[in-house]
């Protein structure tokens, strides 16, 4: 792997204070290290790693807030949906069984499907007479539990984002090839992508013509 290999030279003044901005200057200057420094090497490292960690900080609030908005919503306005989920949940078993049966041949398995596929179904029916119990009761309360207990897993998150940071800048002043904790494999995986050679296509060789006596 390039990154690793012992044959690097290592970098200059120059490419550890270039690589180091790429940590300060987050999104604008390793989006224009990808476009148009892809020669310098180890500021494209560096600015990959930078992307993977701006990429999570962005992505982790979002998903967070996504998901909480949506949970709220259904809570409020459309309880009753949550027995999709459930009950693809609960004949998931079902589908499974007729799946082994199929492909084994088992005798007799049917009875086991159609036993299965009842106690499912007399699930589905309880877990909707329960949603219509808790739709104006409890389920209205599951967004803001869900945006409050979801928002400890963001303070984790960019717990782990300000660790991935420092130890990039560290490793850009220091001149290091190497990827940021827990977040930068997918950094690693885009350089490697970025400075892959080309795949070239083989060239089929040229068909020999026979060559005979001119026809007289």
């Amino acid at each position: 792997m390039e990154t690793m290999s012992p044959a690097l030279a290592k970098p200059g003044v120059g490419s550890r204070i270039a690589a180091l901005l790429g940590y300060a200057v987050v999104l604008i200057l390793p989006l224009l290290v990808l476009l148009f420094g892809r020669k310098h090497r180890f500021v494209l490292f560096h600015a990959c790693q930078s992307l993977s960690i701006t990429l999570v900080a962005l992505v982790v609030p979002l998903l967070w807030f996504v998901s909480g908005w949506l949970f709220t919503f259904f809570s409020v306005q459309v309880p009753l949906l949550y027995i999709i989920p459930i009950g693809l949940i609960l004949l998931l078993p079902v589908w499974q069984r007729r799946s082994k049966a199929v492909r084994y041949s088992e005798q007799g398995s049917w009875f086991g499907i159609a036993l299965t596929l009842i106690v499912a179904i007399a699930l589905i029916y309880m877990s909707w007479l329960a949603l219509r119990f808790l739709a104006n009761i409890i389920l209205p309360l599951g967004g803001p539990l869900m945006l409050m207990s979801g928002f400890s897993i963001v303070i984790a998150a960019y717990i782990a984002i300000m660790v991935a940071w420092i130890a990039g800048v560290i490793n850009a002043l220091a001149g290091r090839w190497k990827p940021v904790p827990l977040l930068g494999g997918w950094g690693e995986r885009l350089y490697d992508r970025l400075t892959a050679p080309p795949v070239s296509l083989p060239v089929a060789p040229p068909i020999a013509t026979p060559t005979g006596p001119s026809p007289s």
